[in-house]
């Protein structure tokens, strides 16, 4: 009597112990594995002349630069920097390894953030930043990355709410 209740019970933990556990594990292993293995919100799709030069470490490019080839030198003319989402962050072109030209920047949603332009890397001419909803938050001038003349200040609803005068440089 003493076999068969050792026995029965011995089955009993078995049994409950097998497969249940093992699906268990494998449904935390398979859970796990997909959390791991997520693709990632954007996926980043580069032209033939551009490269890679930082990532983040899920693999999202964090900075893309785009080479024009002049003999046997690569010149660096276009820059983009990306979120760890894979939306791009700002791009803009280079001049020198400098900043040149209208650089835009975005929000991690997509929404444009703001337009800059720059000269010789420095911050020069007209900026405008915008709300999410695509209203201009502020726009004023730089010159030689010095706030100058008067900016204007907006509300969500495009509506003026305050100037300030930054002088001439």
């Amino acid at each position: 009597m003493k076999k068969i209740l050792l026995m029965l019970t011995l089955a009993v933990v078995i049994a409950s112990c097998g497969n249940n556990g093992k699906e268990e594990k494998a449904n935390k292993q398979n859970k796990e594995t997909t959390v791991d293995s997520q693709e990632p919100e954007t996926v980043v799709k580069l032209d033939p002349d551009e490269k890679i030069f930082k990532k983040y470490a899920n693999g999202q490019p964090l900075l893309v630069m785009r080479y024009k080839k002049t003999g046997k030198k690569h010149i660096p003319v276009y820059q983009k920097e990306f979120f760890e989402n894979g939306q791009i962050s700002k791009e803009g072109p280079l001049a020198d390894v400098k900043r040149n030209g209208l650089w835009k920047s975005y929000y991690k949603t997509g929404e444009l953030w703001s337009e800059t332009y720059y000269k010789d890397g420095y911050l020069d001419s007209i900026t405008t930043a915008y709300y999410k909803n695509g209203k201009v938050r502020y726009k004023g001038q730089y010159y030689k990355s010095h706030k100058t003349g008067v900016w204007e200040f907006f509300n969500e609803q495009g509506e003026l709410t305050d100037t300030k005068d930054y002088g001439s440089k």
